[in-house]
C-alpha cells in the first residue's frame, strides 16, 4: 500500500527509468497469445473498468465516452510506434530507437490505464472555477491540478482495494515494478493538465533539454526523451479529436461547447462560450494543437501516425477558419433550444406531465 504523504502533483518526475529489454524473448506480456490472462484476473479487470465507468459523471464532454476515445487513441499511437508493435522490436538497437518505450509492456499498460482514469469524477468545469468557488477539493489539493489529482487518487485507491489483489499481482510483481507503474500513471494523468503554468513550463524545459542536439548520446538523454514522449502521447490522445477527421472533431467540439454552455447558464462560468469560441479554437490550434502535432513528428517515434495527426490538425484548422462561425451559430442555437426546453420543464414542474408535453409540442 502506498502511504499518501504528499500531493500527486509533487510526485511528477522529470525522468522515469525504463527497464532494458534486449530481446523480446525476455518479455512476457499477460494477455498475449503466449500467456492468456487468468479468468480471475480478467474478471477483476472487467470489474475495475465497470466501477471506473460508474465513477464518471454524465458531463457532455468529460465523461466515460471521452475516456474510451482517449484509450483508443493511446492504443493506436502505441501500436504504431516507429511503425511496429512491441513484439516487432527484436533487438536492443530497435528498442533504443523508441527510447526504450516499445520494449516495456508495463509502460504500455500504464498509459492505457492512465487514459481510462484521467477524468474520473470530473465536475464539468475547469480547475480555475473549482478554486474560485472554494470547492473543498481545491482546498485539499492547494488549488493545483485539482481535477487531475482527484481522478488519480480515486482510481488509485480503488485499485489498492483487496478485491483487486490478483489484478495488482498481474500488473506488477516487484517493488520496482510497483513504483514504476505508479510513477508512469502519475506523470501521465498530470500531463493532461495543460493549463497549469508550472507543469507546462516544466514540460517545455524537459523537451528542450531532451532534444537538444548537444545532449545527444547520453543515457540520461534517452531516459528524458522517453518520459517526455509519453507525456506528449497522453496529451495528444486527450485531444485526439482535434487531429482526426472533421466530423469527429465536430462531434467532440460540440460536446465540449455544450459542457461550457451548461456551466455558464448554471452560473459556474463568467462568459458565454458563444462569444469567443470561434477565435478560441483558432488560437488553440495555432498555439497548442499544431505545435503538439509537430512534436509528435519531431520525436521520430510514432511513424506514419505523426504525419496523419499533423495533416488532420492543419486541415481542421483551415476548415474551422472557413466554417467555424457558422458552426458556432448552429451550436448556439442547438444548446439554447436544449437548455431552454429543460428550463421550461422545470417551470412546468407543478403541472401534469401531459400539460407540459402539450405546451412543448405547441412551442415546436
Amino acid at each position: 500500500q502506498y502511504e499518501r504523504d504528499r500531493m500527486v502533483f509533487d510526485e511528477v518526475a522529470e525522468a522515469i527509468i525504463l527497464p532494458d529489454y534486449g530481446s523480446k524473448k525476455n518479455r512476457s506480456v499477460p494477455g498475449s497469445s503466449g500467456s492468456p490472462l487468468d479468468p480471475v484476473v480478467l474478471f477483476e479487470l472487467r470489474s475495475y473498468v465497470q466501477t471506473i465507468a460508474s465513477l464518471y459523471n454524465e458531463n457532455p464532454f468529460h465523461n466515460f465516452d471521452h475516456a474510451g476515445h482517449v484509450v483508443m487513441s493511446v492504443n493506436k499511437l502505441w501500436s504504431r510506434i516507429n511503425g511496429r508493435d512491441v513484439d516487432d522490436c527484436e533487438t536492443e538497437e530497435q528498442t533504443h530507437d523508441t527510447y526504450g518505450i516499445a520494449g516495456d509492456p508495463l509502460t504500455w499498460f500504464a498509459c492505457l490505464f492512465s487514459a481510462l482514469i484521467h477524468d474520473v469524477d470530473h465536475s464539468g468545469v475547469p480547475n480555475a472555477q473549482l478554486v474560485k468557488e472554494g470547492d473543498p477539493l481545491a482546498g485539499f489539493y492547494d488549488g493545483k491540478s485539482v481535477a487531475e489529482q482527484n481522478s488519480f487518487d480515486i482510481a488509485w485507491d480503488l485499485l489498492m482495494e483487496p478485491y483487486y489483489d490478483n489484478l495488482r499481482r498481474t500488473i506488477y510483481v516487484t517493488t520496482g515494478e510497483f513504483r514504476r507503474f505508479r510513477q508512469l500513471v502519475v506523470n501521465s494523468v498530470m500531463a493532461t493538465d495543460i493549463c497549469d503554468k508550472d507543469l507546462k513550463a516544466q514540460r517545455n524545459r524537459r523537451w528542450d533539454t531532451a532534444f537538444d542536439p548537444l545532449n545527444e548520446g547520453g543515457s540520461y538523454s534517452t531516459i528524458l526523451k522517453a518520459t517526455i514522449v509519453i507525456d506528449h502521447l497522453i496529451q495528444a490522445s486527450d485531444i485526439a479529436h482535434t487531429m482526426q477527421h472533421w466530423h469527429i472533431y465536430q462531434k467532440w467540439n460540440g460536446r465540449f461547447f455544450e459542457e461550457c454552455y451548461k456551466a455558464y447558464i448554471e452560473g459556474r462560468a463568467e462568459k458565454d462560450p458563444t462569444e469567443g469560441w470561434y477565435k478560441g479554437e483558432l488560437g488553440f490550434y495555432d498555439f497548442y494543437i499544431i505545435p503538439l502535432a509537430k512534436k509528435l513528428k519531431e520525436c521520430g517515434v510514432f511513424g506514419v501516425s505523426s504525419d496523419e495527426y499533423l495533416n488532420y490538425a492543419l486541415q481542421n484548422r483551415s476548415e474551422w477558419e472557413k466554417r467555424g462561425q457558422q458552426v458556432v451559430a448552429d451550436l448556439s442555437y442547438k444548446v439554447n433550444r436544449k437548455f431552454n426546453k429543460s428550463k421550461r420543464r422545470s417551470v412546468l414542474g407543478s403541472a401534469s406531465t401531459s400539460e407540459a408535453e402539450t405546451e412543448e409540442t405547441q412551442e415546436e
